[in-house]
């Protein structure tokens, strides 16, 4: 019995080593594919972590497309709300005049502007390409109280309104001319106060540059021997009380026919109030300063020049307006010659339909010693212009024009001008007729 227990025994302490040694390798082996298996799942991890990394630097460059395309689509929106406060506009005019007194060919080239009567059509019996005029501004308001105004001219006007009559400008026909060109501003001062700064019209006179704008074709005495055109400097501009208020401090009285030139150290003061009521309206203007000398140079410093401008306008229908302008000057010359005189400008246009208007204009002019040595200029005008519109765009003209100058000589050309033993200017007045073609846009 012993000795089979002892066998027994035996047996089981051989058995036990090699169950002990099979579950160490059994073990060993769950190990190994556990190892095996943390080991892919590291490489898989490591994989899912470049792949999380390389999607983030996908998201992060997505991302900066985004923005920028937001960036430059704000762009794009704020340069389209400022393209959307931008006004642009125009015209294009021609015109062909005739001077009855039959000027010499050789006279041709300025005959009309004989007693300063036609500085913007100064070639007789010629065609002219006059205004190709491109404006473009932003206005100003409360919600754009910033803002440019530019006005461009090319054509015959530009040269004349340079007045660099030294280089023969205004008779080429291919001038260029800055007209305007000023910052504009509204401060929130009252009811506003709008600012200018820079190159603006001026205050003073009915008519003005642009041909659309004025009755007749051709522009009067009165706007021709007393009244600036542009100036250059600073203006403000507001409503107090019902009463429209313009105070600006500028170079110079006028500039033309001068060459924009300041030549002294003084500067001018420009005004202007004006209102009205129903048909009526009113407006009194003026300059006092420094100045060229208005006729044809500039002058140097110590030249003061005033001119006191009223305009009385009145409108009893939709189809009739008329006004009357009255202008004073008074120069004190440094070249030794002091002018004064008065100017008488009435005006009338009558819409006879939808498409046709009749306008006419009659005028005085008195200037005190304008030759110097105590000659006086007195000239007279009258002026009958008949307007059509063609289509919406486009407009033509027809004009005749008498001129006769009571005192101060024979200053129009006429037929026997410039021939051989003749004087230069040899007629007391002039007759014209022109006609204008107008397309705006």
């Amino acid at each position: 019995m012993r000795n089979g227990w002892l066998k027994v025994l035996a047996a089981m302490s051989f058995c036990i080593p090699w169950s002990a040694m099979a579950a160490d390798e059994q073990m060993e082996e769950q190990i190994r594919a556990m190892q095996e298996r943390m080991s892919q799942m590291e490489d898989r991890l490591e994989a899912t972590t470049d792949q999380l990394t390389s999607a983030n630097q996908r998201l992060s460059a997505q991302q900066q497309v985004i923005e920028q395309v937001e960036m430059d689509q704000r762009g794009t929106a704020g340069l389209a709300q400022f393209l959307d406060t931008i006004e642009i506009g125009g015209w294009v005019s021609a015109s062909y005049f005739y001077n009855f007194n039959d000027p010499d060919g050789r006279a041709l080239n300025g005959s009309n502007t004989g007693g300063f009567a036609y500085p913007f059509r100064p070639d007789a019996n010629s065609f002219s390409m006059d205004q190709l005029w491109l404006w473009i501004e932003r206005g100003i308001g409360e919600e754009n109280r910033a803002g440019f105004r530019a006005d461009f001219v090319y054509g015959k006007d530009a040269g004349l309104l340079s007045g660099d009559f030294g280089a023969g400008d205004g008779f080429s026909g291919n001038d260029f001319e800055l007209y305007q060109a000023y910052i504009q501003y509204l401060a929130p001062l009252g009811e506003g106060v709008e600012m200018k700064f820079g190159k603006f019209a001026t205050l003073i006179g009915a008519e003005v540059v642009q041909t659309p704008d004025n009755f007749n074709i051709t522009r009067g005495h009165v706007y021709n021997l007393f009244q600036p055109i542009t100036h250059t400097g600073i203006l403000a501009s507001t409503a107090v009380g019902g009463i429209d208020v313009s105070l600006g401090f500028v170079n110079e009285t006028r500039s033309f026919p001068a060459n924009d030139i300041d030549r002294n150290k003084n500067k001018a003061v420009l005004w202007s109030v004006g209102g009205g009521f129903d048909q009526f309206s009113w407006s009194f203007n003026g300059i006092h300063g420094d100045s060229d000398s208005g006729l044809g140079f500039d002058a140097p410093a110590g030249d003061k020049e005033t001119i006191l401008d009223l305009i009385l306008s009145f409108s009893p229908t939709e189809n009739f307006t008329t006004y009357l302008n009255a202008d004073y000057i008074e120069t004190q010359n440094s070249r030794g010659r002091d002018i004064d005189g008065y100017g008488l400008s009435w005006a009338s246009r009558l819409a006879v339909n939808e498409r046709t208007g009749v306008a006419f204009r009659a005028e005085y002019v008195d200037i005190d010693n304008f030759f110097g040595g105590g000659s006086d200029l007195d000239v007279w005008g009258l002026t009958g212009t008949v307007d059509y519109m063609l289509t919406d765009n486009l407009m033509v003209r027809g004009e005749l024009r008498y001129d006769d100058i009571s005192d101060g000589g024979d200053l129009f050309v006429g037929d026997d001008s410039f021939a051989p033993g003749a004087a230069m200017f040899d007629e007391d007045d002039q007759l014209t007729a022109g006609v204008e073609v107008i397309y705006t846009f």
